[in-house]
């Protein structure tokens, strides 16, 4: 008879944890800093063309500071995307879909400053990949997609997103 109960209690439990995770929606969190200004839906798009305009300039007239972007990437976005930007990070087997792999040549010529810019921001609908403007300034924004630019995206072949 014990058995059978601690069976049922085992069910019940595996059933809540399998609900908790499927079905519940996720407590919505209270942005402390101002809300990101929406980048113009004209500069910024979900079905980019095959190959971006590497020349556009950050957006809201920001100028990116890839240092300052280096050290919160390498202390946040590393465990998915990986130090080399591959999306080998420590997370990255967990995850699913994978992170983005920014060596690909699919994302070095889709991701151009504005897109990276909107997907830090906002986050990627379907994705693990969090809208950091709940805890980011536009300019510490600006910061890390100016380092993701600079060091995996318009970086040489070669380069394997490693600073020379």
């Amino acid at each position: 008879m014990k058995k059978i109960v601690i069976a049922t209690l085992l069910v019940a439990f595996v059933a809540g944890l399998l609900l908790f995770f499927f079905v519940a929606e996720p407590a919505k969190e209270v942005a402390q800093n101002p809300p990101v200004v929406a980048v113009p839906a004209k500069v910024v798009s979900q079905s980019a063309p095959a190959v971006s305009d590497m020349s556009l300039p950050m957006p809201l007239g920001l100028k990116g500071d890839p240092a300052k972007g280096s050290i919160f990437f390498m202390g946040n976005c590393f465990t998915c995307h990986g130090v080399e930007g591959d999306g080998n990070g420590p997370r990255a087997y967990f995850i699913t879909p994978p992170p983005r792999n920014f060596l690909l040549e699919t994302s070095r010529q889709r991701l151009n400053r504005p897109v990276l810019f909107d997907a830090i921001a906002n986050g990627r609908l379907g994705t693990n990949m969090p809208a950091w403007s709940k805890v980011l300034s536009n300019q510490e924004i600006a910061d890390v997609a100016e380092f993701v630019f600079q060091n995996f995206i318009s970086a040489p072949q070669g380069n394997k997103g490693k600073q020379e």
